[in-house]
């Protein structure tokens, strides 16, 4: 059986909605669904599984319907979904009572339930959130009541606060497959057969690399998994070594091709290293609006020319601090970074 094991999708989330460049986002994470249902469309799967968190928040109806409608273009993929922590089937929610399409398998309760997908010889176990938070371990106990059968299990959950996961456990319990939904990061297990799909779009500045889906393919002689990246961005971390000569305009146009050299489209996460001019003033602002950068860190320390500063601060507590650096004579990585550290922090004291 031929499977696409997604989750965390997160339809109405906004991120980065503060910037300029980022306006479309909530559009692209629909668009990204819609991409991927129009692939099945061109290559049918026996399976899509959505492993919860469909949405970023309580589904309006009209959303519910919009979701509904593509997954009736893909009628001869059946599709299982559970609801998840952000969209937890509160009262009042329009999942409830909701009529899907003849092709999808919502599994609405809050207890574990099983549904048997009619001529595919396969078995789905799941359950729903009903409120955000379920730190009862409730997937740690199940027991698969057929052998014969495909058995899946769909569980969104493993921290703390959301289901606590056992792989140990979950690994005895017959499961062919544990498609899991939560942790945003992909992870495939195949010792234990089970996966996170990880979030389809990155949904925010912590969801660093890679974002997709897991293709599979299931039988009950074994268990073939595949990571298949399909988002649109991703956030990305880049460095820039500065030097004592750098100029702004050089960070700003550096970055820009370091960033065309990663996909400009991409979001970025900006690490500055390395030693600039005591007297630069590096001009954050302006290098954050060089592109699609969602932070900017700077790390860079002075370079200081030490032996002036000891002649020029011998008889106080800055050369009494640089003195016993210089007296050491070559220094490892680490006693530089304290010498530079604590140079800087006191130089900027005596300054105030």
């Amino acid at each position: 059986m031929r499977f696409i094991h997604t989750g965390d999708i997160h339809l109405g989330a906004h991120p980065e909605n503060k910037r300029e460049w980022a306006k479309d986002r909530g559009d692209e994470i629909w668009g990204t669904f819609e991409r991927l249902i129009k692939k099945i469309k061109m290559d049918p799967v026996d399976l899509l599984i959505i492993a919860g968190d469909l949405f970023h928040r309580q589904p309006l109806l009209r959303e519910i319907k919009e979701v509904d409608y593509l997954l009736s273009t893909i009628p001869d993929t059946k599709v299982v979904i559970c609801a998840g922590n952000h969209d937890a089937i509160k009262k009042g929610s329009f999942y409830e009572g909701f009529q899907w399409s003849e092709n999808v398998i919502f599994l609405e309760d809050k207890n574990i339930m099983k549904a048997d997908i009619d001529g595919m010889d396969v078995c789905v176990y799941g359950l729903s959130y009903h409120e955000t938070e379920i730190e009862e371990n409730l997937y740690d106990h199940i027991m698969v009541d057929d052998i014969q059968k495909i058995n899946i299990l769909v569980a969104h959950g493993g921290d703390e606060k959301h289901i606590p996961m056992n792989r140990k456990k979950l690994a005895m319990s017959g499961f062919d497959y544990v498609a899991m939904g939560h942790i945003h990061k992909p992870e495939i297990d195949e010792k234990n057969k089970m996966a996170y799909c990880g979030s389809l779009e990155p949904i925010d500045m912590n969801d660093m690399g890679e974002r997709g889906y897991i293709y599979g393919e299931v039988s009950k002689h074994g268990l073939e998994l595949e990571f298949v990246p399909f988002a649109r961005r991703i956030y990305k971390e880049i460095a820039f070594t500065v030097t004592p000569t750098v100029t702004n305009l050089e960070i700003r146009h550096k970055l820009a091709d370091l960033m065309k050299e990663n996909g400009e489209e991409n979001m970025f996460k900006v690490i500055l290293d390395g030693y600039r001019d005591p007297d630069f003033e590096m001009n954050i602002a302006d290098i954050c609006q060089t592109g699609n950068i969602v932070s900017v860190s700077d790390k860079t320390v002075p370079d200081f020319d030490f032996e002036e500063l000891y002649e020029d601060n011998h008889d106080n507590i800055l050369g009494m601090f640089i003195g016993r650096y210089l007296d050491q004579g070559q220094l490892d990585e680490l006693d530089q970074k304290a010498l530079y550290y604590g140079t800087k922090a006191l130089i900027d004291a005596m300054e105030d």
